[in-house]
């Protein structure tokens, strides 16, 4: 994409503020032999005594995935893309810290990938406003939803495509609050933690507005067609991140006979066994659509996602059910392919057929991710059960401060809350972390962004939940930041902010 002015420098700036033009990386994927996820961190799991760029974890039913992004300390010699020979892979069982498969690698930036994050669009695409609990043709409609709005975005009429920043599912989905309540959304009710839905964020050339509206036009087609709900990020004047516009209200009914008619063939129930599966290659536009396309022709289903870019490296981690006609057979303890060949494999395991006719012959091979690795665990088996619980609330997390250079002493603040929450034993049984993303920016502060899930005692009524949860938040918000303060971190320096609707983050900066 083209952009100009400030954009331009500041998007140049920070391609050369590397240093290399190679990228350094971590990937944790997490499940494996039922080991459990840890808490955030900063720091690579393969060189403890650097910081971390870029971090991102996403955990759900017992699984999940944590990435880590740095420059070299010294810079390499320019390389092509990502090699397997330069990707290896390991098991750190004795330390529960890094306990599950790890791959730990490099890869060469993408010079000509440009964006100003200033100019983005944010869609939000709800299949079901229901707790997360796919079943099998569930997991190929989110394919489909994937392959949608990946193609959307990759289309070319009018100017050039546009890159996918963010795609995460299962996320919170979005309802209007009743016509009762005010306009401004203030009766806005806790929200599901997790349900089937996907949020994507897609960046945005300032300068070709049509790639906006035909953007927009694709997606609201998609979900027309097929019964989804969809909202766009409200970018009124004063508006803030986590207000939504609703375009089109989820149809249920409709939703339901395109599942029957396009994937009445998949296989009954909810899925026992899952792979883990990340893609990483140089960031580039029309990768993602390439790979939606080829998991959905050859019937691969989605449980979970999360796509990210991480210093213009491009991260597509799935959560793959495993076709039960093939679980016994299923056995994959950390593999590392080229993306033709991994994603034969994977095919192998997780197609959920095998009929020619309900698939189509794959060119992955001459596409924008021809050179992406494929990173494989598993299987693994999530504990959908315990991840839909009527008692959960999700709790949106915002923060920033000073860098503290000892690893020792360097705060962790999404555990820090997570700690402080447990402590409210009369009202919460569980808390764990969804989703983090965390950045060191090159002035020394660390700001982050978490969504967390908190399990309230089943005795609060649901009319109750929104007064415990309003008292709830700041008490640990406050609790959080006087143990910064005791750990010496400066009080004007500290901005953390936690709250159960998403959009009061960008309400106040406030520390105490």
């Amino acid at each position: 994409m083209t952009t100009s002015g400030p954009a331009l420098a500041a998007v140049a700036a920070r391609a050369a503020s590397a240093g290399s033009p190679a990228v350094l990386f971590d990937v944790t994927h997490f499940g494996h032999d039922a080991r459990p996820a840890p808490l955030t961190s900063i720091t690579p799991p393969t060189a403890l005594d650097r910081v971390a760029t870029e971090t991102l974890a996403f955990h759900l039913a017992g699984v999940g995935f944590q990435l880590n992004t740095w420059a070299p300390a010294t810079p390499s010699k320019q390389i092509e893309g990502v090699s397997n020979s330069r990707i290896t892979v390991c098991s750190h069982d004795t330390d529960s810290r890094t306990a599950g498969q790890l791959y730990s690698g490099s890869v060469v930036i993408n010079p000509d990938f440009l964006y100003d994050a200033a100019h983005s669009t944010e869609i939000l695409l709800t299949l079901g406003h229901d707790r997360w609990r796919p079943d099998y043709a569930d997991s190929l409609m989110i394919a489909l939803a994937y392959e949608g709005m990946a193609r959307a975005a990759a289309a070319h009429e009018g100017g050039s495509g546009a890159p996918v920043l963010f795609l995460q599912s299962p996320v919170a989905p979005f309802r209007d609050p009743p016509r009762r309540f005010r306009q401004d959304g203030s009766g806005e009710a806790p929200r599901v933690a997790s349900g089937m839905a996907l949020r994507m964020v897609v960046g945005m050339d300032a300068t070709n507005r049509r790639k906006r509206i035909k953007l927009m036009y694709a997606i609201a087609k998609l979900a027309a067609e097929h019964g989804f709900g969809l909202q766009l990020a409200d970018r009124r004047f004063g508006r803030v991140r986590g207000e939504w516009w609703t375009v089109l209200a989820a149809d249920e009914m409709r939703y339901a006979a395109r599942k029957s008619t396009l994937f009445g063939w998949a296989p009954p129930g909810v899925p026992d066994a899952a792979q883990l599966v990340t893609f990483v290659g140089p960031a580039r536009v029309g990768s993602s659509a390439a790979i939606a396309a080829d998991l959905l022709a050859r019937n691969i289903g989605i449980l979970a996602m999360s796509e990210a870019s991480m210093q213009e490296i491009a991260f597509i981690n799935l959560l793959v059910p495993v076709a039960p006609a093939r679980l016994a057979k299923a056995r994959t303890a950390g593999t590392v392919r080229s993306i033709a060949e991994g994603m034969g494999q994977t095919a192998s395991t997780c197609g959920l057929t095998r009929r020619r006719a309900v698939r189509r012959k794959s060119d992955i091979g001459a596409s924008a991710a021809a050179d992406y690795q494929v990173l494989r665990t598993g299987p693994v088996r999530p504990r959908i059960e315990e991840s839909v619980r009527e008692t959960d609330h999700p709790l949106w997390l915002s923060w920033g401060l000073p860098l503290e250079l000892d690893p020792d002493k360097r705060p962790d603040v999404a555990g820090l809350v997570l700690s402080q929450l447990r402590e409210a034993t009369d009202r919460v049984t569980a808390c764990r972390v969804d989703y983090y993303r965390g950045r060191v920016l090159p002035g020394g502060l660390v700001t982050g962004r978490a969504k967390l899930i908190v399990s309230l005692t089943p005795d609060i009524e649901p009319a109750e939940v929104p007064r415990r949860l309003s008292e709830l938040c700041p008490w640990a918000q406050r609790e959080v930041v006087s143990q910064l303060v005791d750990d010496k971190v400066p009080l004007n320096q500290i901005r953390l902010r936690l709250a159960w609707r998403e959009r009061w983050l960008g309400r106040s900066s406030s520390p105490a």
